[in-house]
């Protein structure tokens, strides 16, 4: 007789042999030959519980039956365990304790490692299926600390959760403990039980050597030095700041004393000043016209700290020539140039193909050898004439009083859009609203406070290449209905469609 649920609950046969591993017929010959007494019997049905089941496992010769069973079921031995060593994994470190159980590893991904899949590092670590192997994950839980997985070496697609009470009740010893942004990999390398608490610097999420020797080819005032410096000394902080919050968090959870010891603490870092916008621009402007390795990583990190907040374009985005007559027209103006760190923000430009630019926005373009574009969108327009008309395209452009037709300027990490209730027609609609003051206003980081008469025409099921001009955009700010007629879609697109 079996129970759903509970570690009490009672399993026959078949459970015992899920639990463990092996097949029933295995179970059913260890019962006849004595090898394993039931818990019970009910009914004239023998039952183990799950307690038991786990305790005949390991007190069974074989070191390896203990890579089937978690580690809350591992009895506690403060006096048979060993500090042992520790192991370089990838994009990880594990520190070794031998018992008599058999070896439990803890494995600590790095902050600066490609973290592999868990179970290919508990197969490096228990290649024979013996011991326990416990990863620290990313979560956090006020009750038990940091989130541990627990992996069953023996029964390589099982995983559970131990907790921390749990890992420190079989070491018989406080375990040590790493904030993310200090798991550097000598530090944990290099530790043993005896090494006391260090303060180290945390690892930032973005290579601050490329930024911070790019720098130094600057004189110290020139603004492409400031923001280099003012870029590397905020991942500083912020990498810092993380690890006190994660020591605070560590310390304020409801843990028992003895369980965990703080490994490290972090340098402290202190906030930059902050640099004038247009400082910041003109010194990401330098570094942008670079053709240098050394520029093109110093791209690569400002696109992964904030996705190019400060650059004049990111957001790079596919346009198809062949789909609108808009994009034909704007491809015929591109012009070849120089691979420059611009590029970088362009992920096709690592594959055969022509480095193009934009003469009037001076945004990369890269066209692929297949003949598509993909072009960095501008954060603001260097237009001398007001909006004329908005155009819903792919992407969505905007033509000027004297003629001239450019991509609709995007934020870094916003994209613009429009037919759905949503954030994109939200954001299209702040654009247009402020566009309509200032053609060279800078692209909206927001999604929300456009006048609501803008934002429900946007929001409205308009087919492609729908032109809007400014006296229906107008209206509509001011709250008053647009009626679109078929005349407000541009005919020659549609011609060309027959």
């Amino acid at each position: 007789m079996e129970e759903p649920e509970g570690r009490w609950r009672r399993l026959g046969l078949g459970a015992v042999g899920r639990l463990l591993g092996v097949p029933r017929l295995t179970v059913w010959w260890w019962v006849k030959t004595g090898k394993l007494t039931s818990t019970g019997v009910d009914d004239g049905q023998l039952w183990w519980s799950e307690d038991d089941a786990y305790e005949w496992a390991l007190s069974q010769r074989s070191t390896r039956w203990s890579g089937r069973v978690p580690l809350p079921a591992w009895p506690p031995m403060p006096y048979n365990t060993v500090f042992d060593t520790t192991v370089e994994l990838p994009g990880a470190v594990a520190l070794r304790w031998r018992t008599r159980q058999g070896p439990v590893h803890l494995a600590w991904p790095l902050a600066t490692g490609w973290q592999r899949p868990h179970r290919e590092w508990a197969e490096q670590l228990a290649p024979r299926g013996d011991g326990a192997v416990v990863v620290v994950s990313g979560g956090f839980s006020l009750r038990h600390g940091p989130e541990l997985k627990g992996l069953l070496p023996g029964l390589p697609e099982r995983t559970y959760q131990p907790t921390w009470l749990d890992l420190a009740g079989v070491l018989g010893q406080p375990v040590p403990w790493w904030p993310f942004t200090l798991r550097d990999k000598q530090l944990l390398l290099d530790w043993t039980p005896s090494t006391d608490t260090i303060t180290a610097m945390a690892v930032p999420a973005l290579d601050t050597g490329a930024l911070l020797t790019m720098a130094s080819t600057y004189p110290e005032t020139h603004p492409a030095a400031r923001v280099l410096v003012n870029l590397a000394r905020l991942a500083h902080a912020q990498a810092a700041g993380s690890a006190e919050q994660n020591i605070e968090m560590v310390e304020k959870a409801n843990l028992p004393d003895g369980v965990l010891r703080i490994a490290a603490r972090p340098l402290p870092v202190p906030d930059p000043d902050d640099i004038e916008p247009t400082q910041r621009r003109a010194g990401w402007l330098d570094l942008l016209a670079r053709a240098d390795d050394l520029a093109h990583r110093c791209v690569r990190e400002v696109t992964r700290w904030d996705a190019g907040a400060d650059l004049p374009y990111s957001n790079p985005q596919h346009i198809e020539e062949i789909e609108s007559t808009w994009a034909f027209k704007w491809t015929q103006r591109l012009i070849p140039t120089q691979r420059t760190a611009a590029f970088e923000l362009l992920a096709e430009a690592g594959e055969p193909g022509d480095a193009l630019v934009d003469p009037d926005t001076d945004a990369p373009v890269w066209r692929s050898g297949g003949g598509e574009y993909t072009a960095a969108m501008p954060q603001r327009l260097p237009a001398t004439a007001p909006l004329a008309e908005l155009i819903l395209d792919g992407p969505v452009w905007i033509r000027t009083a004297d003629g001239k037709v450019y991509p609709a300027p995007r934020d870094s990490y916003y994209g613009i859009s429009w037919g759905y209730g949503g954030s994109g027609p939200g954001t299209l609609a702040l654009l247009v609203d402020a566009l309509l003051d200032d053609i060279n206003a800078q692209a909206p980081a927001d999604i929300n406070g456009a006048p609501e008469g803008l934002e429900n025409l946007l929001s409205r099921k308009l087919p492609d290449r729908t032109v809007l001009t400014r006296a229906q955009l107008e209206a509509a700010r001011r709250g008053e209905p647009v009626i679109i007629a078929v005349n407000d879609v541009d005919q020659d697109e549609d011609e060309d469609d027959e």
